[in-house]
């Protein structure tokens, strides 16, 4: 069967309904749903949908695709937040180790150096953190 604009239009206009809101996901199921009706041989458009959406998991696997896909996007960002972290961490135990060192030689500026590591933790390290429980709790609750 060859599908038209409208054909077109209508799937996807029925998954934007059903709740598949990111566009790529959207485009790939809109892709593999229309792939799968041009291969069939009827010509009777709404029963070869109906059977792609069986096909496919029905409308409850679009959204437990989309909850997996905003799940996946989650984990990547909280990954690269915790890298984030860990690598600011490095750099704030440097600071502290070297205003330690200039502390007990009794060198100058050995509270410049303690100050860039607070300055380091208040400004990078702690709002990373709260970032990432926050991201964490929205999606907890949606």
């Amino acid at each position: 069967m060859e599908l038209s604009e409208k054909h077109i239009a209508f799937i996807d206009n029925s998954l934007l309904l059903y709740g598949v809101k990111n566009q790529d996901l959207r485009e790939d199921l809109l892709d593999h749903i229309c792939t799968y009706i041009e291969s069939q041989n009827s010509d009777d458009f709404n029963k070869l949908y109906q059977k792609a959406l069986q096909k496919f998991g029905g409308y409850a696997s679009f959204q437990n695709l989309q909850l997996e896909t905003n799940h996946q996007k989650l984990a990547k960002e909280i990954i690269t937040v915790n890298k984030l972290k860990f690598s600011f961490g490095f750099v704030v135990i440097f600071l502290l180790v070297f205003s330690l060192v200039f502390q007990m030689m009794s060198w100058p500026y050995a509270n410049a150096w303690l100050l860039a590591a607070i300055a380091v933790t208040v400004v990078v390290i702690l709002p990373a953190h709260l970032y990432a429980n926050y991201k964490k709790s929205i999606h907890k609750y949606s």
